[in-house]
């Protein structure tokens, strides 16, 4: 069967070719036309091929490279994990013809060297689960804009609260979709979506599995909005259902929705300050439901520093997403499956010269379960220096130290997780 993307290709192709067809059918009516006669006398119109060259010519081609090196280490549980990658993203969208576009890019992470192994590279998702190389059509789509409506349909990259691209490694996370927005409604956004297969967490699996086990047989449908038509509130909505209950086996899946929502208000007291809230859970289909819960409130000081209060609560059951992280006290996890447990944090951003960030995060997140999986201290450092327009520089290091109690449960194969720690160090170019 092809996949999604090649028909994409295929679509766009077949679309443009009927619309030049029409261009020129139209343009040669016009030529028995008396009324036209003079003016086609003087210009001749356009062929089909000289329209797609003009289409091809007008696009816009964008690279978005990187070098990225990481090492996971683990307290004597299981073996670290390093590996050090080059590639990116190489992308090409074409020019608008009546309102279509469509887009190819190609997605890379290629071993460097023989500084590790290919096995050691496993674990950092900057490599395949079998160790080789990550290389596949990473975004194929047909694009139709009218107005302030559009269709986008193919493999692409989505920006929504429960399903992102989750840029936390060389590569993004991207889906076989189709999307709807419209953003007619002043200062609003309206998007329904369709997702039927991605690329995994980092594009690390690329085979686009169509996850029926945990999706469905037939994938998801979501409705999004994003409004900020009151003065200094920003809200946000995402509602996600399971359009088949069973898999391609005929077996129930566990869940059946997803829901979130969050606020973010400008506070009118001191500096950039805020106020920001989230709900969100999931419908269980045999088991009872999840509810997430969590403030965060910020402010800058001195014009240079930001400083934040973070909560989160989980109860009932675990809470779900498709591929993201929007629990304000989880720094990096990003797969979005978070066990019942109460957190708390603090962070903080420093801006002491132009382009550099140097970011401090704490959290303590204690688990509700017998399991304690999600039972641990986490310490981050995140410094970013933009180098100039096209290139910057990043160092991205965590600790997640576990409880005494969880360590306990994973040595007797009860539960639990190890201590472990990350170094992330990346180079970018972007042009």
């Amino acid at each position: 069967m092809l996949n999604v993307g090649v028909k994409c290709l295929a679509a766009s192709i077949f679309a443009s070719s009927m619309l030049f067809v029409s261009n020129l059918a139209g343009a040669i009516g016009h030529s028995f036309d008396g009324n036209q006669k003079a003016a086609v006398e003087k210009s001749s119109p356009k062929t089909s091929s000289e329209n797609f060259e003009a289409i091809l010519k007008n696009g816009n081609f964008s690279a978005n490279l990187r070098l990225f090196f990481m090492i996971r280490t683990f307290d004597h549980v299981k073996p670290d994990t390093k590996a050090l990658t080059g590639g990116g993203i190489l992308k090409y969208e074409s020019g608008d013809f009546h309102g279509f576009k469509f887009a190819l890019a190609y997605y890379g992470s290629h071993k460097i060297g023989g500084f590790f192994s290919r096995s050691e590279g496993v674990g950092t998702s900057l490599l395949q689960k079998d160790g080789d190389d990550i290389h596949f059509l990473g975004e194929a789509y047909l694009k139709y804009f009218i107005g302030k409506t559009t269709l986008k349909v193919g493999r692409q990259r989505l920006a929504t609260p429960l399903i992102q691209d989750n840029e936390q490694r060389i590569l993004p996370s991207v889906y076989e979709a189709a999307i709807l927005r419209n953003q007619d409604i002043p200062d609003t956004i309206l998007e329904a979506g369709y997702v039927k297969s991605y690329s995994g967490f980092g594009s690390k699996f690329s085979g686009f599995d169509d996850k029926d086990a945990i999706w469905g047989k037939d994938g998801l449908g979501y409705i999004y909005f994003k409004n900020r038509s009151i003065t200094n509130l920003v809200v946000r909505g995402q509602f996600i259902k399971t359009i088949s209950g069973s898999d391609n086996r005929g077996a129930k899946i566990a869940l059946d929705d997803y829901k979130y929502i969050d606020l973010k208000y400008s506070l009118p007291i001191g500096t950039n300050s805020y106020f920001k809230a989230q709900f969100g859970g999931n419908a269980y289909n045999s088991a009872p439901n999840s509810t997430l819960v969590g403030a965060k409130i910020g402010t800058t000081l001195f014009g240079m520093v930001d400083v934040a209060l973070l909560y989160d609560k989980i109860s009932g059951n675990n809470f779900e997403t498709v591929n993201s992280a929007p629990i304000y006290t989880d720094f990096q996890q990003g797969y979005g499956l978070y066990e019942p447990s109460t957190a708390f944090g603090v962070q903080t951003i420093l801006r002491p010269l132009k382009g550099l960030s140097v970011e401090f995060g704490y959290a303590n997140v204690s688990s509700d379960t017998k399991k304690l999986v999600d039972d641990f201290s986490e310490y981050i450092l995140d410094l970013k220096y933009k180098i100039n327009h096209w290139s910057k520089f990043r160092i991205r290091g965590s600790l997640k130290d576990q409880s005494d109690a969880s360590e306990n449960l994973l040595a007797e194969n009860r539960g639990g997780r190890e201590d472990r720690s990350d170094l992330r160090i990346i180079f970018y170019i972007t042009f």
